[in-house]
């Protein structure tokens, strides 16, 4: 509905906008009785975007011909032997196509829409992780079997992330959004009524390739919001969304199979998602200026009965031949790209440990202390306490390396700070809670370890999402992209092999194996902080 009022808009902006400079036009026509011209002062444009094209396009017919370097061709976006206008949005900082200039309120409320449906479907992505057991036995299959329920939607949104941004920029963000997420919302009702475990995992899948276009371009949506300086100060509170949604929701999950159906992880999610899908179909806005700025054109066109007018969106390829391309390069990303090769395999191995934990801490707690399915759960809360420390520290991390006199403002690599702090304690908690998983060491001692772990993997991930899109810029989506689709097709797979891996090398062992791994990472940040700049110029995406 919101997106509707915009198109209304633009048609009023355009007929508007066609009528002042009609107006214009007809005050700048010489007088029928002399021919004499008026001086070029008065040709000259109103500085707004769309007119200043219109006008200085009649000022082109009006003046005698000039060279294919006349400025006046080139400020007017007409190419020589080519009759066409393009249209942009203007530069004053007020025309409302640049989601920059709209209000510090209609930003921040769209902002908060969009952390809400984030949110709802990353719950939903784990939700059913800590109730395998109720519905295994009720489906007749073996609780590594049920697993596929959660690893499956993971893979859908592995799948999906691949075509979704191509989308978001050819037909918008908001349709990406809306249309997926109700197709979303009748998978997930197919899951709460499925009568047998191919049904389950089948709406599984469709569930997470829907909620693909959710998780896959928020940061997209966020680019057309707010300018990099202020990205920087709200990514870190955004990213409390897709990090700890899958964390709370097995929360739920443990005391909900004590009290309920465990068919109430679905029914919770659907009134979640719901909810927030009719507060989105209401009130979210398009934030994708050119398609704003194709709307304004359309309308000109209808006004006028020109087809002259054309935008910058009009002049890319068609949608196949940008999902043809998009599809192909994740695969470049990862391996011509140092950088995302070394950031992409830690966040890989975060997400990995992430997933694991939801069917481990049935063995490192329940198994080892004897605790209800609901304490169980508080693990994760812990998690979330970590998560918001980190949140907290991270611009007293900055604030101590600047008062240093150590500040390099110019040096994007500045954004890894928090990660390298971060780094050693990502490895040190993962073998705290496995070495502390004795039944005669207080089992408050795991729940403190995760703390630990909830701060470590929060600064790696934050650092490492801004660290990718300040270098890569109009490239970042893709990049993103390619470390999505990796560390959702690797977290699939874990959460199947998860149960029979601390069932095969037991809870120390297997901890050990995932702690190893994180000190295999542990460079990662210290060393491109260090020799970033080098590789940045070898990159065949990022400019200088």
């Amino acid at each position: 509905m919101q997106t509707l009022l915009q198109y209304r808009q633009q048609k009023k902006y355009a007929t508007l906008s066609h009528a002042r400079d009609s107006l214009l036009i007809n005050q700048l026509a010489p007088p029928a009785h002399d021919g004499m011209r008026n001086s070029d002062s008065e040709l000259r444009p109103t500085g707004r975007g769309l007119s200043s094209a219109h006008l200085l396009d009649l000022e082109q017919q009006r003046l005698p011909p000039s060279p294919c370097g006349d400025s006046v061709c080139e400020k007017s976006g007409l190419d020589q032997g080519n009759d066409k206008i393009t249209v942009q949005c203007d530069d004053d900082g007020m025309d409302q196509a640049d989601p920059r200039n709209w209000s510090r309120s209609k930003r921040s409320w769209t902002t908060l829409l969009l952390f809400l449906m984030v949110f709802s479907q990353g719950w939903v992505s784990a939700c059913d992780s800590n109730v395998t057991k109720p519905s295994s036995r009720e489906f007749h299959v073996s609780q590594t079997s049920e697993t596929l329920a959660t690893a499956l939607f993971l893979l859908g949104i592995s799948a999906g992330s691949l075509v979704v941004g191509p989308l978001s920029e050819e037909l918008g963000r908001s349709p990406v959004y809306l249309v997926p997420t109700f197709l979303y919302l009748c998978f997930l009702l197919g899951d709460a009524f499925s009568p047998n475990f191919a049904a389950q995992i089948i709406f599984r899948f469709l569930s997470g390739v829907s909620a693909s276009s959710t998780l896959s371009i928020y940061g997209g949506s966020l680019a057309d919001l707010y300018d990099d300086g202020e990205r920087n100060r709200i990514w870190p509170l955004f990213a409390m969304s897709p990090l700890l949604s899958p964390i709370l929701s097995p929360v739920a999950g443990g005391w909900i199979i004590g009290h309920v159906s465990w068919r109430w992880v679905y029914w919770i999610g659907l009134i979640l998602s719901g909810t927030i899908f009719l507060l989105a179909f209401f009130f979210l806005p398009e934030t994708f200026s050119p398609m704003i700025v194709q709307w304004r054109t359309y309308h000109l066109r209808v006004i006028t009965g020109s087809d002259k007018y054309t935008c910058e969106l009009e002049g890319k390829d068609s949608l196949g031949k940008r999902l043809a391309h998009n599809v192909s390069r994740p695969a470049k990303f990862f391996t011509t790209e140092p950088i995302i090769i070394s950031l992409g395999f830690y966040l890989v191995v975060i997400y990995v440990v992430i997933f694991t934990f939801l069917n481990g801490f049935e063995f490192i707690f329940t198994d080892t202390w004897g605790l209800s399915n609901g304490d169980t759960a508080l693990a994760f809360l812990g998690i979330c306490l970590g998560a918001i420390i980190c949140v907290l520290l991270m611009p007293l991390i900055n604030m101590v390396y600047h008062r240093a006199g150590k500040s390099q403002d110019d040096k994007p690599e500045i954004l890894l700070l928090p990660a390298m702090v971060a780094s050693p304690f990502f490895a040190v908690s993962i073998f705290w809670l496995a070495w502390t998983n004795y039944k005669s060491i207080s089992y408050w001692s795991a729940y403190a370890s995760t703390v630990l772990f909830g701060y470590s993997m929060t600064a790696i991930f934050v650092s490492s999402y801004s660290y990718v899109i300040n270098i890569y810029g109009t490239w970042s989506s893709s990049a993103l992209g390619s470390v999505t689709m990796a560390r959702y097709l690797v977290a699939a797979g874990m959460v199947v092999a998860a149960r029979p891996m601390y069932q095969g090398f037991g809870v120390h062992w297997s901890l050990t194996f995932l702690g190893c791994l994180g000190v295999l990472c542990l460079p990662v940040p210290w060393l491109l902080f260090r020799y970033g700049s080098i590789l940045r110029q070898k990159s065949r995406f990022i400019n200088g």
